[in-house]
């Protein structure tokens, strides 16, 4: 799918390549981190020596950085579980596009958050990768 970058996005992906030398694929925003996406084959790079890399970043940015592999080989679910992380959920059904998370009590409130202001960060991402309608946490 297509994604639209703004202009903090693409200052955000000039200045990891400029540091990493590695070229990400994309960036947003998640829960105040700022989330890079890379292929897989060049994840230890862009990390780099015990976490330089991602030290440096997170100096820059004054933001938590997390670095991902591209979701073209791995499925919703697995891509879903590694964005939310640390938080967890029992079972996620897809259903006519649409996607079903069945959550605890705690990890629904954390994945829904004040104003459902983090699900609609999570639709947004997901949408980017996934046709899905619509994200529901049960």
């Amino acid at each position: 799918m297509r994604t639209t970058l703004d202009i903090t996005s693409i200052q955000q992906i000039n200045l990891f390549s400029r540091i990493t030398g590695v070229r990400a694929k994309n960036c947003f925003n998640y829960f105040n981190s700022i989330i890079f996406v890379v292929d897989s084959n060049y994840i230890d790079q862009a990390i780099g020596r015990s976490g330089e890399n991602l030290r440096h970043l997170s100096a820059i940015l004054k933001k938590k950085i997390r670095i991902i592999r591209s979701p073209e080989n791995d499925g919703i679910e697995r891509f879903i579980k590694i964005i939310v992380y640390p938080l967890r959920f029992k079972k996620l059904a897809i259903e006519d596009g649409n996607v079903t998370i069945n959550a605890g009590q705690q990890s629904k409130a954390s994945l829904i958050g004040r104003d459902h202001s983090r699900l609609n960060e999570l639709t947004s991402i997901v949408k980017q990768y996934f046709p899905v309608k619509e994200i529901r946490i049960i």
